[in-house]
Formats: structure tokens, sequence, C-alpha cells
């Protein structure tokens, strides 16, 4: 459940500080589904959230968003280093991480992880555009139109970073995946934007869900 990919989460947020993009975040949910015997108004209570990452910085800012969204929806929720220390997930496999949580007075919890990280390359068209014409009055009550300078801006090229990540919220006894949320983050320009931009999609999703 949380052993995953831990590699590609910290490349995903230590490149948040270096991007040099001036776009705030941009984080979209492609995909997400419940499980098949959700009833309606059957909410999850008390989340703990779990970003697997090494970076302390970077697990931190994720977590602290995605909680600050969940609390701001009424939800009870709590970041996981607290609870569960700094090396939580060494030496542990899914049933155990899932009863250590349990165990704690959590319902579920909430993984997210990263998937994928692409670099693209776009190019925007260029084109002419004209400012309006202008009515000049002449002799006899005539009227000519005056057309003012084109101006031509030239297409460019552009690289846009995308990353993909997988949110997973499980219910922990008995353990079963409850929801699952793909998203797509474009260009974040620091780390705070990013990891707000994926906390609030997520969250709004898992509300759209009927699972908040």
């Amino acid at each position: 459940m949380i052993a995953r990919i831990k590699g590609l989460l910290m490349v995903f947020v230590v490149a948040m500080f270096a991007t040099a993009c001036s776009t705030t975040h941009n984080t979209t949910v492609s995909t997400a589904a419940r499980a098949k015997d959700h009833q309606a108004g059957e909410h999850v209570n008390k989340v703990l959230v779990v970003a697997v990452v090494n970076d302390k910085q970077a697990r931190d800012s994720l977590e602290a968003n995605v909680v600050a969204a969940l609390k701001a929806r009424g939800v009870e929720a709590a970041v996981s280093a607290p609870v569960l220390g700094d090396n939580y997930s060494e030496g542990k496999n899914r049933k155990q991480m899932a009863a250590d949580i349990a165990s704690k007075g959590y319902e579920a919890a909430l993984v997210v992880s990263v998937i994928d990280i692409k670099e693209e390359m776009n190019y925007t068209q260029g084109g002419t555009s004209f400012a309006p014409d202008i009515a000049v009055s002449g002799a006899m009550g005539q009227s000519y139109y005056v057309r003012q300078n084109a101006t031509y801006e030239a297409g460019y090229f552009h690289n846009d970073k995308k990353y993909f990540l997988e949110s997973n919220l499980y219910r922990l006894q008995p353990e079963q995946l409850l929801w699952r949320a793909k998203s797509t983050t474009v260009n974040p320009s620091d780390l705070q934007s990013g990891t707000t931009g994926v906390a609030d999609a997520v969250v709004d999703r898992m509300a759209k869900d009927d699972m908040i």
C-alpha cells in the first residue's frame, strides 16, 4: 500500500524547487473511481495522510497541504510523521502498516505517490492581429476607415513538465481500497504551489465522489 516509488516522488518535489516557470499550480484529476459497494453518504471521518518520499521537507509540505484541505471540509486528518515516525515504511508490509495505523485510531489512510514524470516540448502558433479600424469624417459627411498598424506575434516553443500522481484511499480495518484517483500537475512554480495544487484537486474530487 505504502512502500512504492519513493525515488520518483522525491524527484517530483525537489524538481518543484528548481523549475523556473512563472505559472501557478495547475493540477487536474484525470480519472477517479470508488469501490463498487460504496453507499451514498458513506464517508471517511478520520484519515492519516501519507506521502511516500525520502525528503522530509517535501513530504511535510505535501502532507500538510492535503491535511489542511481535508480539515477545511470537516474531516479529521493528520500528517504521518508524528504518528508513524520518519522511517515508517521500512521493513513492513502493507498489512502491517494498515494494522499499525488502525491501532492509533485512524479508520483510513490516504496515500499519495508519483507514477510518472514527463517533459514535453510544445509549440504555440504565432499570428497577426490588427487594431480596430478608425472612422475618419471627410467632406460632405463621408466617412473613411483607416486601418491601424498590424501586430505580428511570432510562434515559439516551450517546455512543459508534467507530474502524474496517484492517490489511494484505504479503509484500514478490514483493509479495502475505497477510492483511487490519478492527477496531473503541470509546471508548478515552486514546492508550495505544486503541493497545494495537488491537495486542492484531490480533496475536491474526494468530496465530489462522496468520499468525505
